[in-house]
């Protein structure tokens, strides 16, 4: 009787450790949360808050950090007076005055244009963010015409060049295509 005991202890104690490992194993435990509890920003560019104005996508387009640099999102102001936003990115700054419980997006409205966007695309620059006594130090992404969307707003139109050559593969019969392979163009 001891063994059949002993047996039915050893199985369930197999069983208690399979079924751990295999919780471990999926995800289903509570040391790893769900992705789906997790809050993010699904936007290219910034979600925060500064004051009474919700910055909402908030990024820059350029083609390099000394360049002309826009800025693209939506501002909201969720307060019950007018409010002025200043930002300074890298030492060049602009301002947008968002009506009370309004909003102003950017992509819309008068061009908010920095005279150097501070990083080149695909980098982050430090933004200081104003409003109402309050600011914010955060960091803007900094995009190009590598995505289709926001070639109609860099400064002075998108360049006629690929935003990466050296990503971009040559064309038979065009200049740096050499027997099947790109010629390294240095």
């Amino acid at each position: 009787m001891k063994t059949a005991a002993r047996h039915k202890l050893r199985r369930a104690g197999l069983s208690a450790a399979a079924a751990a490992a295999l919780l471990t194993t999926t995800g289903c435990s509570y040391i790893n949360p769900s992705a789906t509890t997790m809050v993010y920003s699904a936007a290219d560019g910034i979600v925060e808050q500064v004051g009474d104005v919700k910055l909402a996508n908030v990024l820059i387009v350029a083609t390099g950090a000394d360049e002309e640099g826009r800025v693209l999102g939506t501002l909201s102001n969720r307060g019950d007076q007018e409010v002025t936003l200043s930002m300074d990115v890298d030492g060049a700054t602009a301002e947008v005055q968002i009506p009370a419980g309004g909003s102003v997006d950017l992509e819309t409205s008068e061009p908010v244009i920095l005279d150097r966007a501070g990083a080149d695309p695909g980098l982050m620059v430090e933004t200081e963010f104003t409003a109402g006594g309050e600011s914010i130090t955060e960091r803007l992404p900094v995009l190009d015409h590598t995505f289709p969307r926001y070639a109609e707003f860099i400064p002075g139109g998108a360049p006629t060049t690929p935003a990466n050559p050296s990503n971009t593969p040559a064309v038979p019969g065009e200049e740096g295509y050499v027997g099947g392979q790109q010629a390294d163009e240095h």
